[in-house]
């Protein structure tokens, strides 16, 4: 039997209440939580009793990733229904391409699993209308579309995702919020994934050169060099940000619908082997994606869906021991009052007699939202929970009134996360020295002066009682140098 933790056991368990009474099922689970690994236990009890099950899923590059966790598990009676791809009919297990699923004639199956169900197929419902003796299985951590309870008839939920992260089933995470572009004026628009902006005038915004510009800065300073994600508004917007890190130094590598699985692996063993730092993505990495590597995230997508929103934060959540991940919000999606604290956003019901969700328990989780919006740290940039008062990360106590409004006009500001000690200050100095020993070599040598006015840039004081020792420089010293020849030439140009 396949293993799970106690808190997948209860889920599991709730769904096989819900069975007694439903014919269709939606499973919410939040991303990380281990929904293909359920899943995978209710097809085992399936073909033990000698059912047929389907797997549906929206993408082609699921059904290798599927099939693979799987074989992993020990179900092995698995064909393939995609394309040109000889099917097995005779399999108790149907691993299925939903788009090739519905292109062909309807087959009888006793249980049919829709996974990422929040990608609605037209043809699939009406053969649930058609055939309502079917049973189905619905998997989402998205359950937001508002046609979803006209389908299905009850809701097993999981867990919360803010209960796996203080599990340890999910890693916690720290989120700044080093730049906000101005979206006042921007007009939404109905997209799959529920009301959101137009991608053309987002397009405008978040393209403007000092937004891209900060976004690559920023990283450079404060970045730690860590393997990073970044979301982007469409390939433009990406290829305009791939460009300036690529040009600044950092290897970056855009990711696409366009791009092949076969090329898209490569991609990802170049950033595992730490050849490539930053993958950058337009809405392909936000479903299936695990790479538990990346600890970064940069959120330069503004949006004002719950299912993008949550399905990009949840690619930098994947657990691994000790790590925090680290999140610069370019987008202003944590402080927008129909967002905020990604693990805070629930559905609680679905209802059977309206069309979509409960708008009375739509309404009060809004409300719930509201109020724990995180609150901007005027010093450091980091979001805090609301209700806290001292900024955890770099110490700053408010003056009397300071956290009702966020500053508008603030540039990017530096991250402090700890106050610097003195060995901490001698380390990086001797860095900068090492900086400008190699520098000798070059066309342009460094001063000691402008060794020191980096130094300044950085504490906020000039270098004193300090050993002239050399060191090797990391590159985190690197990257804050280029930051400060980014912000050079930004100041020059205007």
């Amino acid at each position: 039997m396949i293993s799970l933790y106690p808190d997948q056991e209860e889920f599991i368990q709730e769904v096989r209440k819900l069975w007694k009474n439903h014919l269709r099922i939606l499973g919410c689970c939040p991303t990380g939580f281990g929904k293909t690994r359920c899943a995978a236990r209710i097809i085992e009890g399936c073909v033990s009793r000698g059912m047929r099950v389907c797997f549906l899923v929206p993408r082609i590059s699921l059904i290798e990733q599927t099939a693979r966790s799987f074989l992993d598990l020990g179900l092995e009676d698995i064909t393939y229904l995609w394309a040109d791809y000889p099917t097995d009919f005779n399999a108790k297990i149907t691993i299925a391409s939903i788009d090739t699923y519905i292109r062909r004639q309807k087959q009888e199956f006793d249980l049919i699993i829709v996974d990422e169900v929040q990608h609605k197929r037209k043809v699939l419902l009406e053969w649930m209308d058609e055939f309502p003796q079917d049973r189905y299985f619905a998997l989402t951590a998205t359950p937001f579309a508002d046609w979803l309870g006209t389908y299905y008839t009850a809701m097993a939920k999981s867990k919360p995702m803010h209960w796996l992260i203080a599990n340890k089933r999910l890693s916690d995470y720290d989120v700044f919020a080093p730049t906000k572009p101005d979206l006042s004026g921007l007009k939404t628009v109905n997209t799959p994934l529920g009301k959101d902006y137009k991608e053309s005038d987002l397009e405008a915004v978040m393209g403007e050169s000092k937004l891209v510009g900060d976004v690559v800065c920023n990283w450079l300073e404060n970045g730690e060099n860590r393997l990073t994600i970044a979301l982007c508004v469409n390939v433009a917007h990406a290829g305009h940000l791939t460009n300036e890190f690529n040009n600044n130094g950092i290897k970056a590598e855009l990711v696409t619908h366009h791009v092949p699985i076969y090329e898209r692996e490569a991609i990802f063993k170049r950033a595992i082997d730490g050849i490539t730092k930053i993958i950058l993505s337009v809405d392909c990495l936000t479903e299936g994606f695990d790479m538990p590597e990346a600890t970064c995230l940069i959120n330069a997508r503004p949006t004002k869906s719950k299912s993008r929103f949550i399905q990009g934060i949840g690619r930098i959540l994947r657990y691994v021991e000790g790590k925090t991940a680290l999140i610069f919000d370019h987008a202003a999606s944590f402080i927008d009052p129909e967002l905020g604290f990604v693990e805070y956003i629930e559905v609680d019901d679905l209802c059977a007699d309206k069309d979509g969700l409960d708008e009375v328990s739509q309404a009060r989780k809004e409300k719930e939202r509201k109020e724990k919006l995180p609150i901007e740290c005027r010093k450091c940039t980091y979001l805090k929970p609301a209700g806290e008062l001292v900024c955890a990360k770099c110490g700053h106590k408010p003056i009397a009134g300071e956290n009702c409004e966020i500053d508008e006009t603030r540039e990017l500001s530096v991250i402090k996360k700890t106050k610097a000690t003195k060995v901490d200050k001698q380390s990086f100095y001797s860095q900068l020295l090492g900086v400008q020993a190699q520098s000798k070599f070059s066309k342009k040598p460094m001063s000691d002066g402008y060794i020191s006015n980096l130094y300044r840039e950085k504490f906020k004081v000039w270098p004193k009682s300090l050993n002239k020792s050399i060191v090797q420089p990391t590159p985190e010293v690197l990257g804050f140098i280029k930051s400060r020849k980014i912000a050079f030439a930004k100041r020059n140009s205007k």
